[in-house]
């Protein structure tokens, strides 16, 4: 945590965003975009005005989950340009 958080007013005592924050969110609510996820998880709105931080750490987080294997993400059918994240459910 940097002095730039600290100046936003976040301190010390905010716990770090996780991938497995995503994984937890994804297992509830299966195929979400990524401005869902990072508004249910993180309360990080994209478009909000005077929104001071960057969305790259966020979305760097989906990608890190991707690659590591955590979430799978297809194309959205209605809007291709969009990806629609989800988890696999575990076969119990």
């Amino acid at each position: 945590m940097g002095y730039s958080t600290m100046l936003m007013g976040k301190g010390f005592d905010q716990p770090r965003n996780s991938v497995n924050q995503i994984v937890d969110y994804l297992r509830q609510y299966n195929f979400q975009t990524e401005t869902e996820i990072q508004e249910n998880v993180f309360s990080y709105f994209r478009n909000a005005y005077g929104q001071l931080e960057s969305n790259k750490k966020y979305a760097d987080l989906l990608r890190r989950g991707v690659q590591k294997g955590l979430i799978n993400r297809v194309k959205h059918k209605k809007n291709g340009s969009q990806y629609v994240y989800f988890v696999v459910p575990e076969n119990k």
